[in-house]
């Protein structure tokens, strides 16, 4: 078969510039130490890495939410704790009425502690987080979630919803960051209306409770008996449609009890979900340790081999180049 010049010419500039594209691309590879730079290098490795690196991205994100969430729920926990305290503190007043020898002063003492005491606790219940956003009134965080009124007497009342804010920290799994107060402290502490309604002369029980509010209605009580409201004197046959003293002051520790064991529940459950967010952290660390392990062996370069392959496709390059260079000046005009 004749092959021309040209065809020489051709076949030669092909053959060096197919080996300088080879020479260049481990050049590259070594550079940035990947063996897939482009998807043209390995389509389905491509392929698979870019798929492990949106599973990657999304469990980012779910372990910055379980971050998040863990810290979110420090604040409602540390306030929760520091509202038994004060629940302990009224128990501790409660105690003190109890004492048979106490003088209208000394309980006027008492209620004034009382009070301070009560202030504190709503105080707690309407605390906010750093964006200004209250903890404790459910979905409403805008809306100051408890009123209190100290005139003659105390009167607390609950203006937020009981939804919750919650926040995906995995496939399938959302993790509260809000309680609803109501549910944590108490709706009201009016006393509950009675059905059917007394008839006059008869009046409502000022000591019953209504399921969830026990906290709100036994702080409210404890104040009436203090100032001598609503409470039965012997002396006194008008007041025989009230409960008596030891009475009421009975149904109030039974209201204080009712109302810790009620915070301390919710308070554990903020527990289990800060406990549950740091799990969830650790999980997902780790499976971002294995994604990263998987792009890895898709996509990095085995630099010994790329170092060899390089060396060989440089000495092969020129090695065509001396041979290009010898053809190219072969003709027969040099022998005429």
């Amino acid at each position: 078969m004749r092959v021309s010049s040209n065809t020489q010419y051709l076949t030669g500039t092909y053959g060096l510039q197919k080996q300088q594209s080879q020479l260049g691309r481990l050049q590259e590879q070594l550079s940035l130490l990947k063996r897939v730079v482009r998807p043209s290098d390995d389509p389905v490795a491509s392929s698979q890495v870019v798929n492990i690196m949106q599973a990657q991205s999304r469990n980012t994100q779910f372990l910055e939410n379980a971050k998040n969430v863990e810290s979110r729920l420090a604040v409602p926990e540390a306030t929760l704790r520091k509202g038994s305290e004060v629940i302990q503190n009224i128990k501790t007043l409660a105690v003190q009425a109890g004492n048979g020898g106490l003088t209208p002063e000394d309980r006027r003492t008492l209620q004034t502690s009382l009070r301070e005491q009560v202030k504190e606790l709503v105080g707690l219940a309407n605390t906010t987080d750093a964006n200004g956003d209250y903890l404790f009134a459910g979905t409403r965080t805008q809306t100051k979630p408890f009123d209190l009124t100290v005139n003659s007497g105390i009167a607390i009342q609950y203006n937020g919803d009981y939804g919750q804010l919650d926040v995906q920290v995995s496939t399938g799994r959302d993790l509260s960051i809000t309680d609803p107060g109501g549910v944590i402290f108490g709706v009201t502490s009016a006393i509950p209306t009675p059905v059917p309604p007394p008839v006059p002369p008869a009046v409502a029980d000022p000591n019953a409770t209504t399921p969830g509010s026990e906290l709100w209605q036994a702080v409210r009580r404890l104040d009436e008996i203090l100032s001598a409201q609503q409470v039965a004197v012997p002396s006194d046959p008008a007041t025989a449609v009230y409960p008596s003293y030891d009475d009421s002051l009975a149904m109030v520790l039974d209201g204080l009890d009712t109302g810790l064991d009620q915070l301390l529940r919710v308070d554990a459950k903020i527990g289990a979900r800060m406990k549950e967010a740091e799990s969830l952290q650790t999980v997902g660390e780790d499976i971002n340790v294995q994604y990263a392990a998987n792009i890895s062996n898709l996509q990095d370069l085995d630099v010994p081999q790329a170092i060899s392959d390089f060396q060989l496709t440089q000495t092969a390059l020129q090695a065509s180049q001396k041979t290009y260079q010898q053809i190219s000046q072969l003709s027969l005009f040099n022998y005429l």
